[in-house]
Formats: structure tokens, C-alpha cells, sequence
């Protein structure tokens, strides 16, 4: 970013993603760019997708959003639909009902905020720790369960 550039919180968001998120993400074996971040099996396609809600001036919210398809099925859509970029199939999950607290229960509706020019980097960290320990643990049980018939 220039000295003395002024972003709103669309740019903010967006600069966090490429500076952050994506490289965090790749770090963590998925590939993908802009939003949306795949790990591909033999078997199915997984996906994280980062879902911007609508930003303000000053701020702007996101969550997660998961998936996991068969790779055949994803193929088909492919065939049917060549401009599709992310999976439609299959399991679908926001990351609040896979961060599970106390005795196993999701948390539920899990947002972030980023207000344009303050710091983003703790909400950085906190979001791929959740990817690291509660996400891809999830896509992979799920693949698992697919792939065993259980």
C-alpha cells in the first residue's frame, strides 16, 4: 500500500485476503485464488470460499463457507455449467458448525469484521487456526465418510 493511501473497508478486506488469508491458506495445502481455495483428492474436491457480506464504508463482515463434492459430480457440473468456479453439491457447512466449544456443540453464526485501516492481522491468525484445527479436520471426515460409505 502507497504512503498516505486511503482504503475503505472493501479495499481493506480485500488487501487482508491477499496479504493474509490466501498466502495462510496455501500455506495450509489448499490452492486457489481471490476467494475461493480447493484441496482435490482422488476422490472429491474441497472448498473454502470466503463470503464478503455487504460493506459499509468504514467496515465490512465475512465468514466461511465450506464443501466438499465428489469429483465426478463436480466434473458433471463443470460439463453443464463451464463458468462454475466453486462446487454447488454435496456437503455444505458455514466454519461456525464445525468450531465446536465446551462438549462438542457448533458455535454457530461466526462473522468477522474488518474496519478499514486498523490492524487485521490478529483476525488473520484466528481465522486460519480455526481452518488448521476445526475446517480441514471437517472436509476430511466428510471425504473420509464419502469415500467408506460411513
Amino acid at each position: 500500500m502507497e504512503p498516505g493511501s486511503v482504503r475503505n473497508a472493501d479495499g481493506w478486506f480485500r488487501l487482508m485476503v491477499e496479504t493474509d488469508l490466501a498466502p495462510g491458506l496455501r500455506a495450509l495445502g489448499l490452492s486457489g485464488s481471490d476467494r475461493h481455495y480447493r484441496m482435490v483428492t482422488d476422490t472429491h474436491r474441497g472448498e473454502i470460499s470466503i463470503v464478503q457480506a455487504v460493506a459499509r464504508q468504514d467496515t465490512t463482515r465475512f465468514t466461511l463457507s465450506l464443501g466438499v463434492t465428489p469429483t465426478d459430480e463436480w466434473t458433471a457440473q463443470r460439463r453443464i455449467r463451464p463458468y462454475l468456479t466453486h462446487s454447488q453439491p454435496g456437503w455444505r457447512a458455514s466454519i461456525g458448525q464445525v468450531v465446536l466449544i465446551g462438549s462438542g456443540v457448533p458455535i454457530g453464526d461466526l462473522w468477522w469484521q474488518v474496519r478499514a485501516g486498523k490492524p487485521f492481522g490478529s483476525i488473520s491468525k484466528e481465522i486460519l487456526g480455526l481452518v488448521r484445527e476445526f475446517a480441514l479436520p471437517a472436509m476430511h471426515a466428510q471425504i473420509r465418510a464419502r469415500t467408506t460409505g460411513g
